[in-house]
């Protein structure tokens, strides 16, 4: 797959998801009183936008849900504190990254990323899904898709996490850089090498599959 092949991939997988816009600023400043429509309008607008981004860091389904409520439970418990005039977006973000991170961190993962490496390939490379491993009448753009989603899976975990920032949430390279604590050039060369791994993996997964 070519440069140009790769990022059309991408650009088809992330046509699938709506990007974070702001809710009004009527609604923000009714959020530190907890205010039951602004609460409403802010879950409703927020839970399966975060829920999408965790769950493409963790991978696991029931793992990404415990941790989304995890964060709603700490934005509800600290929107007193909010400031409205502040963008909502980027700091809910920051409170979902540092929960993936304390994941990241823990001993329990750290294990689990030790037995997954047993069952990588013998140079090191992740399994990802092959065109024996779905139905046989599953459409191209699908298996596009499922190969694109599995080689961002696959991505060390804080350039999956710099690139799903940058790429689906649309945030910009100095908030991603505040949410995880490196400065702005550092973050470009994170949200860089990611896309380079991106685009190999896509091309190795087109020549298992026969194409040139």
């Amino acid at each position: 797959m070519s440069d140009s092949d790769a990022t059309s991939a991408l650009a088809e997988e992330a046509s699938h998801e709506s990007g974070p816009q702001e809710l009004p600023e009527t609604i923000r400043r009714d959020l530190p009183r907890l205010a039951p429509a602004a609460l409403e309008a802010f879950f409703d607008h927020y839970f399966g936008r975060v829920y999408g981004f965790i769950r493409r860091l963790v991978r696991e389904e029931h793992l990404a849900e415990d941790l989304t409520q995890d964060v709603f439970l700490h934005v509800q418990r600290s929107l007193p504190g909010y400031d409205p005039t502040r963008p909502l977006s980027p700091w809910v973000y920051t409170i979902a990254t540092n929960k993936v991170r304390d994941l990241w961190r823990s001993r329990r993962h750290q294990e689990e990323r030790h037995m997954q490496s047993l069952d990588a390939d013998e140079d090191g490379s992740p399994h990802l899904p092959s065109q024996g491993d779905r139905p046989s009448d599953a459409l191209e753009a699908n298996e596009v898709r499922d190969e694109v989603r599995a080689a961002i899976e696959a991505l060390p975990e804080m350039l999956r996490a710099t690139f799903v920032l940058r790429f689906y949430e649309g945030l910009s390279f100095e908030e991603i850089g505040r949410m995880v604590d490196r400065n702005e050039p550092a973050v470009r060369k994170r949200y860089s090498r990611a896309l380079a791994e991106l685009r190999e993996a896509l091309s190795g997964l087109d020549q298992s599959r026969g194409r040139p």
